[in-house]
């Protein structure tokens, strides 16, 4: 049976771990291994101006003072052995879609698991009211998808799969891509209650019309989101840089 690796960015004691946690329990031999308290939006960020703290808070499960990228690394290189085979991500109460993926702590701990050399790295997300039935849906669906993937033939090396449920129960589950940007929010600026100016980053708004084959259209369309993400950042397209500018600059020291 495969060893597998839980994490999440909302924390140890979240809803949406548990019923991962439940759901994964007959797959393999499970830990987890996450933040000890709420670390959204924390990307791929790693501590390294202090040292991190681990507390055991039951058989095979850690909590960590640190980001989820942070419980990856010390999950890979400290607390098991062997390291992880699979690494699940999630259940994250609330997309991660688009650009979200550059934020995202659910996204940014199964990239580092991916680089890290898991088999099989897979980051699972829904709506932001999901609790009960909704999230045991979701971990239901964690349990049929890892079991078909963890057969042959696997992710290709480097890959990690992000998952995002919808709002309402889907009935078809569709491959896409990371969706569009939506270009810039909002900042609201108020007072405290001592009058103290604060700034508080707002959400974006929202897409009115995705495109089908993106994350947000198949959520639109209420079907279930795969997209296949990569380590390899590198642009894809066709661009050609300008003629000789890697020697302009040298040149117009002469």
């Amino acid at each position: 049976m495969p060893v597998i690796l839980l994490t999440n960015d909302d924390g140890i004691h979240a809803p949406g771990l548990h019923a991962l946690e439940k759901s994964l329990a007959d797959l393999g031999e499970v830990w987890t291994v996450a933040p000890d308290v709420e670390r959204s939006a924390c990307g791929r960020a790693v501590t390294l101006n202090r040292p991190l703290r681990v507390t055991k808070v039951g058989p095979r499960r850690f909590a960590v003072d640190g980001t989820p990228v942070d419980c990856v690394l010390l999950a890979f290189r400290s607390l098991m052995d062997p390291s992880p085979k699979i690494v699940v991500s999630g259940i994250n109460r609330g997309f991660n879609v688009g650009e979200d993926l550059d934020y995202s702590g659910t996204v940014g701990a199964a990239a580092e698991a991916a680089l890290q050399g898991a088999h099989l790295s897979v980051a699972v997300s829904t709506h932001s009211r999901a609790n009960g039935n909704s999230l045991d849906h979701a971990g239901d669906f964690s349990q049929y998808l890892v079991k078909k993937l963890w057969a042959e033939p696997r992710l290709p090396e480097g890959s990690y799969l992000n998952v995002n449920l919808p709002t309402k129960p889907a009935h078809k589950i569709r491959w896409t891509r990371q969706g569009n940007r939506l270009g810039r929010g909002r900042v609201v600026v108020d007072k405290d209650p001592r009058g103290k100016k604060f700034y508080w980053i707002a959400e974006r708004p929202e897409e009115g019309e995705p495109p089908p084959n993106t994350d947000r259209g198949a959520l639109k369309d209420e079907c279930i989101s795969l997209s296949l993400l990569t380590l390899d950042r590198n642009w894809q397209g066709n661009w050609t840089p300008p003629a000789h500018w890697d020697n302009g600059f040298f040149e117009e020291q002469v």
